[in-house]
């Protein structure tokens, strides 16, 4: 089902046939060569509405390329005929995809998921059904830690957190080789299972553009990790690596979790864009070709573009059957997706995105809302559970007849690591709770500095005595510094003629305008510090190292 609009002049339904025929058998002149047979695999247009810019193409499934090694279908053909050639022609203003359904027969020939949420709560003593959120983190700063910085921050979270990620970036960069990360890593998990008694998951990043690669990172990973091997997770970057990554990944690593990173998925997902297929389309397909979990956005409750609807993007991933916009989908018993929430999100967020979900079963990662609190990412990490478990409380009554947001104002009075949550992101309390500053006594300023993390790497440098794994040196330790992008990521100064004799910079030139009421400069900061090493608050992990 399209959303389809033919440029000034052309009728609809002229337009919308030459799109079907573009799409599958079609030729711009007429050929000698097509046959009955051809005309019987033509898509064929069955719906339109052109007040509404509506259109729906039947597509025969035999058009669509199969395996020659096991008749199996692929995605990327699917892909080529639905929304290929046709985004270019010269009659149609835009075309974009709103929904997709999948014969069952044709559904059968994807694989679909091997893993999903069910195993992580079974690795972490959770049983096999209903098991709640798991509390997760994206190590931050997203890019610009070394090997030993990079394992303390793991260990810290770990003490009150379940998963961490690497960052859709962060792989095998110079400063931080994987052959050096990963063994930190695996350090951190064991001393953090050691003392706190509970299992711990980590997804480790094997993007690359060469199966190969993707191949031999992920033996590596998993030799590392020896018998916690089921505690890692092969995060995958599904948008910008395509389809045939993940089907690498979960081909060649069927046991572990594959979790699907959408970074740039934007670009044509987004509701300002009028070409492509939506942020829905694009997960439904990832459940279809195998992901275990993939990104979902906050349905509006976080820092990224979304909405309180997409609450049915979750729904149609995890659900046995589910309506789209357009189309009633039965799944035939193919195993769920998981949702995995992240982008601006923190314990303030959580109980209003858990209640216009209706449930808590999903992997957060909360990056800032861990590493930005004001007591450091093991009370971040304990603040996102304790979000979870006050929304509970509320569903559930405790509080007695009162609203959502007074409820969780009264758990945070006997939990102090939820009322950091409030004192460190004020701006979001102000917003979210109004009243909260009498309701929960506080007179202090208006902002929080974060904690420094020499507290973590202290007690890191205590868990791994005994192991190759020491405290970082001087150099490296890490203070917290406030995140001012206006001028930390922004010099106008720079010269480009400098820049390109240096050698040391790849230089990307965009045509860039902020929504309405932004700076253009602050703007610009904003968007090359999410390109690199930037968070949306401030964070205690961001050492000199990563500024440079």
């Amino acid at each position: 089902a399209y959303i389809m609009k033919p440029k000034a002049g052309y009728d609809y339904l002229a337009t919308a046939a030459h799109f079907a025929a573009e799409s599958s058998t079609g030729t711009n002149v007429n050929v000698c060569t097509t046959d009955d047979f051809t005309k019987s695999v033509d898509a064929l247009v069955y719906y339109i509405d052109p007040d509404n810019e509506e259109m729906k193409i039947a597509y025969p499934t035999l058009l669509f390329d199969r395996n020659i090694t096991d008749g199996r279908a692929m995605m990327c053909s699917v892909l080529t005929l639905s929304i290929g050639n046709n985004q270019g022609m010269g009659d149609v203003e835009y075309g974009k995809i709103y929904d997709i359904y999948f014969p069952p027969a044709y559904l059968r020939l994807f694989d679909g998921p091997n893993c999903n949420v069910v195993d992580m709560w079974r690795i972490l003593n959770r049983g096999m059904s209903n098991g709640g959120l798991i509390v997760g983190t994206i190590i931050k700063p997203k890019l610009g830690l070394q090997p030993k910085p990079f394992g303390e921050a793991c260990y810290a979270f770990w003490q009150g957190g379940d998963f961490i990620k690497n960052d859709e970036p962060q792989g095998n960069q110079v400063f931080c080789q994987m052959n050096e990360c990963i063994p930190e890593v695996v350090k951190a998990m064991r001393a953090a299972i050691k003392e706190t008694g509970s299992s711990k998951l980590f997804s480790a990043n094997i993007t690359a553009d060469d199966p190969n690669e993707m191949i031999a990172r992920g033996k590596y990973v998993l030799s590392q990790f020896g018998p916690l091997g089921e505690n890692c997770a092969f995060l995958v970057d599904g948008y910008v690596a395509g389809g045939t990554a993940i089907t690498v990944a979960r081909r060649n690593f069927p046991s572990q979790f594959l979790h699907y990173h959408r970074a740039g998925h934007g670009a044509i997902t987004s509701p300002q864009t009028q070409r492509g297929y939506t942020a829905f389309v694009h997960t439904k397909i990832s459940r279809v070709i195998g992901a275990s979990g993939i990104h979902t956005g906050t349905m509006s409750f976080g820092k990224m573009e979304g909405d309180a609807s997409d609450k049915n993007i979750a729904f149609m991933l995890q659900d046995d059957e589910a309506d789209g916009p357009y189309y009633h989908q039965e799944w035939e018993g193919m195993k769920q997706t998981t949702p995995i929430i992240s982008g601006g999100m923190n314990a303030l967020r959580l109980p209003a995105f858990f209640e216009n979900l209706g449930h808590s079963n999903v992997i957060l990662t909360a990056g800032g809302g861990s590493f930005g609190h004001k007591d450091g990412p093991k009370p971040g990490a304990i603040s996102c559970r304790q979000g979870e478990e006050s929304w509970k409380e509320w569903k559930a009554g405790k509080f007695g007849d009162v609203s959502l947001s007074d409820g969780i104002i009264e758990f945070a009075k006997t939990h102090e690591e939820l009322k950091g949550a409030f004192l460190t992101f004020q701006k979001d309390a102000d917003q979210i709770y109004p009243g909260w500053k009498e309701k929960l006594g506080y007179t202090g300023e208006s902002s929080v500095q974060a904690a420094t993390f020499d507290w973590a790497k202290k007690a890191a440098a205590a868990a791994f005595v005994g192991s190759s794994m020491a405290p970082a040196s001087k150099e490296s330790s890490v203070t917290c510094r406030a995140l001012d992008q206006s001028s930390r990521y922004a010099d106008l100064s720079l010269d480009e003629e400098e820049l390109i004799k240096n050698g040391k910079h790849l230089l990307v030139a965009y045509i860039m305008k902020p929504k309405a009421g932004y700076d253009y400069l602050a703007t610009a900061a904003h968007f090359a510090a999410e390109s690199s090493t930037g968070t949306n608050v401030n964070v205690c992990t961001t050492d000199d190292f990563t500024k440079s």
